[in-house]
């Protein structure tokens, strides 16, 4: 059994029952092999120790002679008593002890692809009807409303109802100057016998008009297809504008803990790629293809009125075969848009999974699932396009018997019908056997098409958070006349009777905090997984709303702040360093704010600015994506530097350095006192050792503050729950 660090974003209790209950008891009887990048006071309990130093064994034995060859890690294991510090040469190195029942690794080096755990505190859920937390996709039925279509057109910045009109009309009037320039050559021809006879007949002007037409019709036909374009990227572009800004804005808890991202991506992908590259095709068709259907009803309808009342039976019929195809497509299309979501789910959730899936030789097991979404899918879809031949058949068969009725008139009445009307007639309704089966496909290809549309729209319901309230520029209080300052002025928080859950459905996890943090003051925060320790951060940076009580900044209610200013004045540190890929300019300075005098600076106080000119690009460093190409510990330097640019008065560490080894975590504290000084600073730990320079430790427990006060004095009370911490972390003696 291999565990890869497993325990580093626990605390020392949750640490000591999973090793006791589960790798010692369940996993008794096989051989274990733990990593560990903290804890080491488990080390004892290994029936062997592996220390590995640049990638070979340095040493191998058990415990007493592990330590015995590495005097230097153990005078640190003495001294602290937090056994996660052992250097074992003259320069600071990345020791990780592991630790198994049969074998346990110690690594020198953690690499730098290794995967963070994520140690996001534990978010307790309340039974909610079914037990569910991610909520079902939603599925209209019945056919597509026209306040859809309305509000696609609408889009494009004006009226929907002008826009649908304007196009109409256009389109009729191109297909008018169509049958026009059909109907030219014939009247041209019906003229013919005058030339040499009357004078006034001229072949040349009749030729120049046929040109004028063609050239009018081509004119109109360029027109009416700017229009539809025009109005169509306007569209897409306003409601992909406006869908993203909605996701931005989606609360956290309330939006994204509940949605699958499949869901999105599914929306961002397939949903607007139709809305994007096959709605416009699909309204061109349909605007052609109906307007071309009503040139040939009015041609053949003036040949004679016959045929024209022989259309109606034919055109009622036509109607209802396509409205009965149209409600059974358009709940294939819908459901082969829901089918689509799992297909994305499942990829997102291998491609993160992947190396578990092969460590536990399930390549099978996900293959089979893959294959069965994949196939559900595929079902849908073909079912889809099933359904389209089966209309395609019966339209077929319908055009064949407007060409034999037409036809078999034309003939009955020859005589009394002309030539050329009888020749346009009998060509509009040839034309007619394929115009109105595309009238029909295009009319069930545009409502499916804008299921999707319909599906976006759905984005309009997604709760936004609340952006009111004051701008930075605009608050009043003690330092605010300093116009060389920004709020926060000094960095005091407050904690007032805060109370606070992350859905109404769910219990609160923050049930009354009361807190007062002074200016320029280092607290940390610790307590057992699931304590509240991370729902104060999600509380300063107001990710839910409060249940009651409130949060002050320098005496300002965060509340009464514009959320974005207010997360823009703060800065955070979180466990899991997030970069983006690009420059490394972009990531510290992605509002292009600071010289790059002063982003070197920055650098150098992080201990990277060697680095980025031994790699020789500066700042045109290119990092991947996810900052995939350097380390864990560079990465999390990196974001000290982002949060040291930004210049806040208070600057939140969460749990930064749970994924790092002992000599990165202890080149990190040490960035982090030196630089943030003059800062307020609150730092929510799981290693103890890493908050005990701090003026003051705030434990929390169960929702409250437990506890409060400098760390010497709760560690003076053998009662208190920080002493029990500390003695389970082996910071201090038991």
């Amino acid at each position: 059994l291999i565990l890869d660090d497993p325990l580093s974003a626990v605390d020392p209790h949750v640490a000591h029952a999973i090793f006791e209950e589960c790798i010692v008891g369940m996993a008794a009887g096989q051989t274990r092999l733990l990593v560990l990048n903290s804890h080491y006071d488990l080390l004892p309990h290994a029936d062997v120790v592996v220390v590995m130093r640049d990638g070979v064994i340095a040493a191998h034995g058990s415990f007493e002679d592990v330590m015995a060859q590495f005097p230097q890690a153990l005078s640190q294991y003495n001294a602290s008593g937090d056994r996660d510090d052992a250097d074992v040469d003259e320069r600071p190195v990345e020791v990780d002890f592991g630790v198994v029942e049969a074998k346990v690794v110690v690594q020198e080096e953690a690499s730098s692809g290794d995967d963070a755990v994520n140690g996001t505190e534990t978010r307790e859920m309340a039974a909610v009807p079914g037990g569910r937390l991610i909520h079902d996709e939603d599925r209209v039925r019945g056919s597509v409303g026209g306040h859809v279509y309305k509000t696609y057109f609408d889009e494009s910045g004006f009226n929907g109802v002008t826009v649908a009109l304007v196009l109409v009309v256009a389109y009729c009037v191109s297909q008018a100057a169509r049958t026009v320039v059909d109907w030219w050559p014939g009247h041209w021809a019906r003229n013919m016998p005058r030339r040499g006879v009357d004078p006034s007949y001229s072949g040349t002007t009749f030729g120049m008009w046929y040109l004028g037409l063609i050239a009018l019709c081509s004119v109109l036909t360029m027109a009416r297809a700017l229009l539809l374009i025009e109005s169509c990227m306007r569209t897409s572009q306003h409601l992909h504008d406006e869908l993203f800004r909605r996701v931005l804005r989606a609360p956290v808890t309330r939006y994204f803990d509940v949605t699958p991202v499949g869901q999105i991506l599914n929306r961002f992908s397939n949903d607007l790629d139709q809305m994007d590259a096959v709605l416009p095709e699909e309204y061109q068709l349909l605007f052609q293809n109906v307007s071309m259907a009503l040139g040939t009803l009015v041609v053949s309808a003036f040949a004679s009125y016959w045929i024209g009342i022989m259309y109606i039976p034919l055109l009622v019929f036509f109607e209802f075969m396509g409205d009965h195809f149209k409600k059974t497509s358009c709940e294939i299309k819908r459901l082969e848009g829901i089918t689509r979501t799992p297909v994305y789910n499942l990829f997102g959730e291998t491609l993160s999974g992947l190396a578990t899936i092969r460590a536990f030789k399930m390549e099978a097991a996900f293959s089979a699932r893959n294959r069965e979404v994949v196939d559900t899918n595929a079902k849908v879809y073909l079912a889809y396009w099933g359904a389209g031949r089966w209309l395609a058949s019966r339209l077929d068969l319908l055009s064949v018997a407007i060409i034999f009725a037409v036809t078999a008139y034309l003939v009955a009445t020859r005589g009394e019908v002309g030539s050329l009307t009888s020749g346009i007639s009998l060509t509009y309704s040839l034309m007619l056997t394929s115009v109105v089966q595309w009238v029909m496909r295009s009319v069930d290809r545009t409502d499916n098409a804008m299921t999707s549309v319909e599906r976006l729209l759905h984005f309009r319901e997604i709760e936004s958070e609340d952006d009111k309230g004051f701008k930075v520029s605009e608050l009043e209080g003690a330092g605010a006349n300093d116009s060389s300052a920004a709020w926060p002025w000094r960095g005091g928080v407050r904690f007032e009777g805060l109370c606070l859950r992350y859905r109404p459905e769910l219990p609160l996890v923050l049930r009354g905090v009361d807190l007062d943090i002074a200016a320029g003051e280092k607290v940390g925060i610790c307590g057992r997984t699931g304590a509240g320790k991370s729902s104060l951060m999600v509380a300063l940076f107001r990710i839910c709303d409060f249940d009651s009580g409130r949060v002050l900044i320098d005496d300002v209610d965060i509340t009464t702040v514009n959320l974005r200013e207010l997360r823009r004045s703060l800065a955070i540190i979180p466990q899991d360093p997030v970069l983006f890929s690009g420059p490394l300019r972009d990531n510290l300075d992605p509002f292009g704010e600071y010289s790059d005098e002063r982003i070197w600076a920055v650098l150098a106080q992080v201990h990277m600015a060697d680095n980025l000119r031994r790699w020789g690009a500066g700042l045109d460093f290119e990092v991947a994506e996810s900052g995939d190409n350097l380390s864990v510990g560079q990465r999390q330097l990196l974001c000290i530097g982002r949060a040291l640019l930004k210049d806040s008065k208070v600057v939140v560490l969460d749990e930064a350095t749970a994924n790092v080894d002992t000599a990165t975590d202890a080149l990190i504290q040490a960035t982090i006192q030196e630089t943030f000084e003059d800062k307020t600073v609150l730092i929510i730990a799981h290693r103890i050792n890493t908050i005990m320079h701090c003026h003051k430790i705030a434990v929390m427990d169960a929702g409250l503050v437990a506890e409060f006060g400098a760390p010497a004095e709760l560690l003076a009370e053998p009662q208190s729950v920080f002493a029990a911490l500390a003695k389970r972390s082996a910071v201090i003696n038991n």
